[in-house]
Parts: structure tokens; C-alpha cells; sequence
């Protein structure tokens, strides 16, 4: 190969190079922004319409059911907003988790079947809790795959509350059972498979009698418990702080379209880049 050829080469090389590495940032730019405008979109739903869809909505259900008025805990634009919100953070690559959107929405849902047509008498406040408690239960089942847990979770949290009785407890445990086993029915009908209680739905594990657990894991198993235990609260603490400061830097509610513009950014960001890099 003589020099020209060699120059040739070289030439196409960097060309190639350079390519490469302005898709890569095209790429990049292209996710994080798109990723971005979906939590922007989210953020004017719940800043300016749907203002009771703030937060994970867990507390708040907790809060109506055990006889705290919350504002806009319960009505049309919080049903709405929580849902294509919670959707649209997802899919605009922010870690929410689906387990208090999902019992919020469940919640609203419950409060509004006491509206369809015949059923006036559903429509006072001692009915109105026990639909929504009904129908955060069925949430919380749905996300864990766990109708006897979503059943005990807002019992548990409100066992005090007149409303509940034995009557009501096995209703609200079979709305939870109904939710999950109609979840696998609609997934098992979207991949044209065979129902799989596997995932959000009826976890009850695999037996296999002839697995062995060697002793030498539960020194880890310990181990990793105690991080996890000191990690949670320590995360609480920071999460707190975090949000004081937050709530000082940004008290209008514009400047909340500031702070996700730049935790979206961030977070796309940084699911792009680690796993390219790594």
C-alpha cells in the first residue's frame, strides 16, 4: 500500500469516525429532549389542571378514607391527570413507581362508580369511603400481584374507621381478586399467551424441593438486609432535605417547569450515557 492509499484510508477512518460520533450525540440529544417535553407535559397537567394528582397519592387516599377532607383528592381532573401523568413520566424516563399512582387511581375510580345511573344510594359519604377504600385495595393488588395484601393494606391503615366491617372487608377482597385475575385475563390476551401469574399478578414462587440454599448465604442475605436498612432511612433524610431546599428555590409554580426540565434532562441523560459507557 503505497502513501496515497494510506492517505485514503486514514481519510475515510476519520470520516467514519466523525459520523459515529455525531449520531451518537444527535441520538442522545434527540431521547433526552423528547424524554424531557413528556415530564414537561406532565408537570403543566398536574401544576395548572389536575392539582390534587400531586405526589404518590397513597397518603392522601389514607388521609379521605380515615375522614380527612383532602382537597381534590377525589374528583375528575385528579383521575385524569394521575393517569396520563403517571404514563407520560414513565415514558419520559423519570423512576416513579406505579404501586401509589395506581392505588390513587383506583380510588377515584371507586368514588365514581357510586355516579353511574341507578345508584343514587351509594352517593353519601359512609359509601363513598368504602368504594374508594375498594378501589385503592384493587390498586395496591394490582401493582403487587397480592389480593389478599391489597385488601389488608387499606384495612390496616384504617382499621378504626367505622366503616369497616366483615361485610365490607370480603367485598373489598373481592374486588382485588377480581382486578388481578381480569389484569392476567387482558395480558395474557395482549401477547396472545397463555395467562402468566408471573408478573402483576399471583406471585406465589415455583416450587422446587430439590433447590438448596448453602448456609454460606445467609451472612450476605444479613448483610445486604442491614445496607438496605440503613440506606432507606437514610435516603428519607436526604429526600427531605433535598425538597426544603427545593420548595425555596422555586416557590412559583413556574419555576416548577425549571426543576423538571433539568431532573428530566438529567435522568434521560444519564440512562443513555452509563450504558453506553459501561
Amino acid at each position: 500500500m503505497d502513501i496515497f492509499e494510506m492517505l485514503l484510508v486514514y481519510i475515510k477512518d476519520s470520516v467514519t469516525e466523525s459520523l459515529i460520533d455525531t449520531n451518537i450525540y444527535s441520538a442522545w440529544l434527540f431521547y433526552a429532549l423528547y424524554g424531557t417535553s413528556l415530564c414537561l407535559i406532565s408537570c403543566v397537567m398536574t401544576t395548572w389542571w389536575g392539582t390534587g394528582a400531586f405526589g404518590s397519592g397513597v397518603a392522601e387516599v389514607i388521609g379521605y378514607v380515615n375522614g380527612v377532607n383532602y382537597p381534590d383528592c377525589i374528583n375528575f381532573k385528579t383521575l385524569i391527570t394521575k393517569i396520563f401523568g403517571v404514563v407520560l413520566a414513565v415514558a419520559g424516563g423519570l423512576t416513579v413507581g406505579k404501586e401509589g399512582p395506581l392505588a390513587h387511581i383506583g380510588a377515584n375510580l371507586g368514588a365514581g362508580s357510586a355516579y353511574f345511573p341507578g345508584l343514587d344510594f351509594l352517593r353519601n359519604d359512609h359509601k363513598k369511603r368504602q368504594l374508594v377504600a375498594a378501589g385503592a385495595s384493587a390498586g395496591v393488588s394490582i401493582a403487587f400481584g397480592a389480593p389478599i395484601g391489597g385488601a389488608l393494606f387499606l384495612y390496616e391503615l384504617s382499621r378504626e374507621n367505622p366503616f369497616w366491617k366483615f361485610d365490607v372487608l370480603w367485598k373489598v377482597f373481592l374486588t382485588c381478586a377480581v382486578a388481578v385475575f381480569t389484569l392476567g385475563v387482558l395480558d395474557a390476551d395482549l401477547h396472545k399467551e397463555p395467562i402468566d401469574w408471573s408478573e402483576s399478578s399471583l406471585k406465589f414462587g415455583v416450587p422446587n424441593a430439590s433447590l438448596k440454599i448453602p448456609l454460606a448465604v445467609i451472612p450476605g442475605c444479613l448483610i445486604l438486609g442491614t445496607i438496605s436498612g440503613l440506606l432507606g432511612p437514610f435516603f428519607i433524610n436526604v429526600n427531605t432535605r433535598i425538597n426544603a431546599v427545593r420548595a425555596k428555590l422555586y416557590p412559583k409554580k413556574w419555576h416548577k417547569l425549571i426543576d423538571c426540565f433539568i431532573f428530566g434532562f438529567l435522568c434521560t441523560s444519564s440512562f443513555y450515557w452509563f450504558p453506553y459507557w459501561f
